[in-house]
């Protein structure tokens, strides 16, 4: 730098800090705590335990919201609803384990987003990327929240308030802990379930203290980091503001720039699509030297990442581009040349789909490709629309709702019992096609994995599905050992806590089996 350059000078302005406020703290405490009453000795179960806090914690929000008189923002409420949706599902259906997996990380990304957006308008026509910068500081915050909380809480107040508002809470506090613990125990005395119910909430011992303390702090972090966004903090992202995305800015690339690749991409598919073409128009002949398994099972996989890399290319061919460019119809006229030969592509996906289906079933992962593939050609149509309208800001929320429907609509069709009335259909019914020429045998030990939705179906067709072996051999499938894995996974209650549909007509179903 010259010397005689004046030095660069910053804006030395604190950023703005939320007003100090005690309820939001409050909350978090409610909220953490109830979960751990909800989930502590339950042996990482879930059920009805997950609808009940999710509905706690929408309660909490609304309650607030009322209480200062604010209005939640339309976008806040649909995705405390889609949350609660998603909540449902663990106690009605005892789904297979990636489904289990795929609605919890869809439950949390609902809560992460939704407690941002509660009070803060604009997610409907956010950018795709303002929007991730929304889930990448929720989840930031799921980490520092409950330390911004207390950093704002009135301790001053507290301290100032020697015959204030807090000496009656505090006795009252004192006054109610002696009574549980007197009728509590009178009560335990009386009912061995009672008993059982409350010594499993919170056994204080030297063993399970230390776990019990960190489990509670797990959980009152975890509360806090939804409660600091959802009541207090300024904004729903701390990375820039609304403009500052580069599909709001625009960037610096020319028509020549962003076409070329764009139009090689389109170029691409369509030649794929000519050497698929014998195969459309045959319907079931496969390339020389390849299986089923693995023209369909690699081949559907590698389709699908495909039509989602294009949808990011396209998202960031626009951020890119420069807004006098997007606004031309040439460049429309580019994406157009990528997504209708991307629809074929998808087309020959969903062939491979319906090829591996007839050749081997149904599978917890072909449910779930068809719900992405779904998905898919939802979001990239969609997608087509937003570009030919010039309206970019507009796709990313529908397209996570479209998201969030399918894998409802996945789970909504229960895909356990569907997926083990489709197999023992098809081995009753000694199914054989141009795919296969031996019937299909249905594995039951495959069938019990599908969890609690599958074991009605499982029992229905019991004799079908285990093998009579002689008495000096050592049969896997032998009825004794199906049996016997049955009652042990399902002839159980569960606590009350964690109770499932799908779970309870499993118990019925195996009761009167006998080994």
């Amino acid at each position: 730098m010259h010397p005689l350059t004046p030095a660069p000078t910053w804006d030395a302005a604190p950023r703005p800090r939320p007003e100090r406020a005690a309820w939001p703290a409050v909350s978090a405490a409610v909220a953490g705590v109830s979960a751990h009453l909800l989930t502590v000795r339950t042996g990482g179960q879930v059920g009805l335990n997950v609808v009940i806090w999710v509905t706690l914690w929408g309660g909490l929000l609304l309650w607030s919201a009322r209480q200062r008189g604010e209005k939640p923002t339309r976008e806040g409420l649909t995705l405390l609803g889609v949350a609660l949706a998603f909540a449902l599902t663990f106690a009605v259906w005892d789904a297979p384990g990636e489904f289990q997996f795929l609605n919890a990380l869809a439950l949390l990304l609902a809560l992460v987003l939704g407690a941002g957006v509660w009070r803060h308008a604009g997610l409907a026509t956010a950018a795709t990327g303002r929007m991730t910068g929304m889930v990448f500081t929720g989840g930031s915050r799921l980490f520092y929240g409950s330390f911004a909380l207390l950093e704002r809480f009135p301790w001053g107040r507290l301290r100032g308030a020697k015959s204030g508002r807090a000496t009656p809470w505090l006795t009252g506090l004192l006054l109610t802990v002696p009574v549980l613990l007197v009728f509590g125990g009178l009560l335990a005395g009386a009912d061995s379930g009672f008993a059982d119910l409350i010594s499993g909430l919170w056994r204080w011992n030297p063993e399970n203290l230390i776990q019990s303390l960190f489990t509670v702090l797990v959980w009152l972090a975890f509360a806090g980091g939804l409660a600091y966004p959802a009541l207090m903090a300024l904004s729903p992202t701390l990375l820039g503001t609304a403009t500052d995305t580069p599909e709001e800015r625009g960037g610096r690339l020319g028509l020549i720039e962003t076409g070329m690749p764009l139009l090689a991409l389109g170029a691409l598919f369509l030649v794929f699509l000519f050497t698929q073409l014998p195969y459309f128009l045959s319907g079931i002949t496969l390339p020389d030297g390849f299986t089923f398994a693995e023209y369909v099972r690699r081949g559907f996989s590698e389709l699908l990442w495909v039509a989602f890399l294009t949808l990011g290319l396209l998202l960031a061919a626009y951020g890119l581009t420069r807004p006098e460019v997007r606004a031309q119809a040439t460049y429309r006229l580019l994406n157009l040349a990528v997504l209708l030969p991307l629809a074929l592509v998808l087309v020959s996906a969903a062939n491979r789909w319906r090829l591996y289906t007839l050749a081997y079933g149904l599978s917890e992962i072909r449910v779930l490709g068809a719900a992405l593939l779904v998905w898919l050609v939802l979001a990239l149509a969609w997608l087509g629309v937003c570009l030919w309208r010039g309206t970019l800001r507009r796709f990313a929320y529908p397209a996570l709702l479209g998201g969030f429907g399918a894998l409802l609509i996945a789970t909504l069709i229960n895909p356990g019992a569907l997926i083990a009335r489709v197999n023992v259909g098809r081995e009753l019914a000694a199914v054989t096609n141009v795919t296969r020429s031996t019937p299909q045998q249905a594995n039951v030990w495959t069938l019990i994995q599908l969890g609690a939705d599958a074991v009605p179906t499982v029992v229905a067709n019991l004799d079908t599905l285990i093998l009579y072996c002689a008495s000096n051999e050592v049969c896997l499938d032998s009825p004794a050992a199906v049996v016997k894995r049955l009652k042990a996974d399902y002839g159980q209650s569960r606590d009350p806590r964690v109770w499932n549909l799908s779970q309870e007509r499993a118990r019925r179903a195996v009761l009167g089996l006998r080994e």
